[in-house]
């Protein structure tokens, strides 16, 4: 033995070790923030305190010198900042879904502008006339023709901006609301189509006065 203890490698956590004849164990740690004792074995401060999770609905995990938030669903993240309504929840992530996340809504909104600029909302705008089909954020809700000029989300206080992820086909239960528009109705539950093996004869047979069970659906 060389009397160079650091070769042991003593220090836990990441701690560095530094040789020290004045300390009896001839080494000294010096220990990453938030964890302490001889050897950096202690967790010496609670990085919960602070309150780093971002949701009001995530729980704080302290770690030794680090932390964790339990995202609730539609969440991830360090911090449980990223809104991702395809997330199922739990253990944050780092920030690598965040840029899936935003690449998504880009998307969604280029083909959303690309959509205006086919149905030619530019010159449609400030008509005085509400056209559906312009009647979207990217298409800045055909120039306020659709709502007298007032914002339609101005109380919307959802914590993801609804109107970019309105009437997507995608429940955002954050925006399920009256002030966030019920999010286009992207939550109301869609009737899946006639059964196949009925559908023709139900459209045959429609009010023909007699009950087929078959028929007796609302999706028929």
């Amino acid at each position: 033995i060389n009397g160079d203890f650091c070769n042991f490698n003593p220090c836990e956590n990441s701690g560095t070790c530094r040789v020290d004849n004045s300390e009896n164990l001839g080494y000294k740690c010096e220990c990453v923030p938030g964890t302490s004792g001889v050897n950096c074995e202690l967790d010496s401060f609670n990085e919960c305190d602070s309150n780093p999770c971002r949701n009001h609905d995530a729980i704080c995990q302290d770690k030794l010198g680090d932390y964790a938030c339990i995202c609730p669903p539609k969440y991830t993240g360090k911090n449980c900042e990223i809104y991702d309504y395809k997330s199922p929840g739990g253990l944050g992530i780092g920030a690598t879904p965040r840029g899936d996340n935003d690449n998504y809504h880009l998307r969604n909104m280029e083909a959303q502008k690309l959509h205006c600029m086919k149905n030619n909302c530019q010159a449609k705008a400030h008509n005085k006339r509400c056209d559906n089909e312009c009647n979207t954020y990217a298409c800045d809700f055909d120039g306020g023709d659709c709502s007298l000029g007032i914002n339609p989300w101005v109380n919307c206080t959802a914590p993801i901006k609804c109107w970019e992820v309105f009437m997507d086909e995608n429940c955002n239960e954050e925006c399920n609301n009256p002030d966030c528009l019920f999010d286009g109705r992207d939550c109301e539950n869609r009737l899946h189509p006639c059964n196949p093996v009925y559908d023709a004869y139900c459209q045959k047979h429609y009010a023909n006065g007699l009950c087929d069970y078959g028929c007796n659906n609302a999706e028929c």
